[in-house]
């Protein structure tokens, strides 16, 4: 108990230190160095943190088949991304921090922070109603997506005959106490998700975007129930949530252009149409062990194909992603764009669309968005034939085009699609010449699931491991 305490003041010290962390490029005010926020003021200066922006969900795409490792890597000293490329049942040494689950739960208590003590704040001429109705509105739809990311990388896909047996995260919604909650279930966690969802979009004083990048909007948060819906396998209602964003927001960057900029850093989402809430992925722990080396597997190579513009404009000769990356005082990080954008929805409504058999529809989303990632003389020479039977298949292939390395999208849509007879596959790590198998993993097996650190068990003894 004297740990589960330490822990919790030093998450809380943390997140409260970091209010101290926005940009200038935001246009926004600097956090105070108030370290007992209880105005309204206080707590938008809270979202004003880019922070809540920069996540840690690479490790997820590690595990995904985007991803593949050169023979140096394989053969280097063992580490938990090396152990997590190959699924091996032990992934975490004791004194392993999984930064993921860390600094995400961090992330949350700081929402509850402003959801527990936003309804006491003084009056004064912050707290008017629509200021406050606004600020609670972006701490649901940040928490939302927070569990999101944490239920689908911990716990099984959504099964809705299991979902409410299967365990999923801990819950955790206020920032009094200091209790140590068991892992809820993967529905408890689907249905907290989609409440608070809810909750922000059902306010009239919420914009459809927000100030800035990494301010939610209502788009937003109709794009995260659309995915959450998806995942669920409830078509109709992601389809309906994707209706609500794209009529919100439909605006694709056409990476033709000369405004196309590929990405290096939060600022670089500004002016992006397509962005409806920015996110990123940084990581200092795969650069330190593999020097930045990110090779696409075969397959993702092959289903982009070479002359795919998210190929020629993300890819450096040999066949080698380049993440963007900057200098800081830990080391270079790199970044990797896991925003939730207008694309992700267009490809949930195309599926939606493709799993009840409209495939006309389906393509022509499918078209417009490919007329923006291939140069004119490719797109005009596309030769496809959409019928009911292949629609699926062109989808489920575009969206791996367009998310790949997206903070564990690809990961979870695996998941999910091994639910499916037909679409369920089983995976093989092979080395670089591809005439070894290294590791293989068989569809439904537990090693998709991240298995909880012996440090996060050793914090709450009451989150049960995931079984390898």
């Amino acid at each position: 108990m004297m740990y589960k305490r330490a822990l919790f003041f030093l998450l809380a010290a943390y997140s409260l230190w970091s209010f101290q962390g926005c940009k200038k490029f935001l246009d926004i005010s600097p956090s105070s160095t108030n370290v007992n926020p209880t105005t309204v003021k206080d707590f938008q200066e809270m979202l004003n943190n880019d922070s809540l922006s920069k996540c840690h969900f690479f490790l997820l795409d590690v595990m995904s088949d985007d991803l593949q490792y050169s023979d140096v890597q394989t053969t280097a000293s063992s580490n938990y991304y090396l152990r997590a490329y190959l699924w091996q049942n032990t992934v975490w040494n004791p004194s392993d921090q999984d930064e993921m689950y860390n600094s995400t739960y961090s992330r949350i208590l700081q929402m509850n922070i402003i959801l527990d003590r936003i309804n006491a704040a003084p009056a004064d001429g912050y707290n008017t109603q629509e200021n406050k109705s606004v600020v609670i509105s972006q701490a649901l739809v940040n928490r939302a997506f927070y569990y999101l990311q944490l239920v689908n990388a911990y716990g099984a896909a959504y099964d809705p005959t299991t979902a409410f047996n299967d365990p999923g995260v801990p819950l955790v919604l206020t920032a009094k106490g200091n209790a140590l909650p068991p892992r809820a279930s993967v529905g408890q966690v689907y249905d907290l998700v989609i409440s608070d969802l809810k909750a922000a979009v059902n306010n009239s004083h919420l914009s459809s975007k927000g100030t800035d990048v990494i301010h939610p909007g209502k788009s937003s948060a109709y794009a995260l129930l659309a995915r959450a819906y998806l995942y669920k396998g409830d078509y109709i209602s992601a389809s309906n949530y994707a209706d609500s964003t794209l009529a919100k927001e439909r605006t694709l960057l056409n990476y033709n252009s000369i405004d196309y900029k590929s990405l290096s850093q939060l600022p670089d989402m500004v002016g992006n149409p397509e962005i409806l809430l920015g996110r990123i992925t940084t990581d200092i722990a795969f650069y330190s062990f593999n020097n930045a080396t990110v090779l696409p597997s075969t397959t993702l190579t092959n289903t982009l194909t070479t002359s795919d513009l998210r190929y020629s404009k993300k890819f450096v000769s040999p066949s080698r992603f380049q993440p963007a990356y900057y200098n800081s005082a830990n080391g270079n990080t790199m970044v990797f764009d896991n925003s939730i954008g207008v694309p992700e929805v267009m490809l949930i409504k195309a599926e939606c669309l493709a799993r009840n058999g409209s495939f006309s529809e389906a393509s022509a989303l499918i078209s417009k968005l490919r007329e923006t990632r291939l140069s004119p003389a490719t797109f005009n020479a596309e030769k496809r034939t959409y019928t009911a039977t292949n629609i699926l298949g062109y989808v489920l292939d575009e969206r791996r085009r367009e998310l790949f390395y997206h903070g564990g999208l690809r990961l979870f849509d695996l998941k999910r699609l091994n639910k499916e007879t037909s679409l369920k596959r089983d995976l093989s790590r092979l080395n670089y010449a591809g005439n070894t198998t290294l590791a293989t993993l068989p569809a439904g097996s537990g090693r998709y699931l991240v298995p909880f650190s012996t440090t996060v068990l050793a914090a709450n003894p009451n989150i049960s491991q995931n079984p390898r």
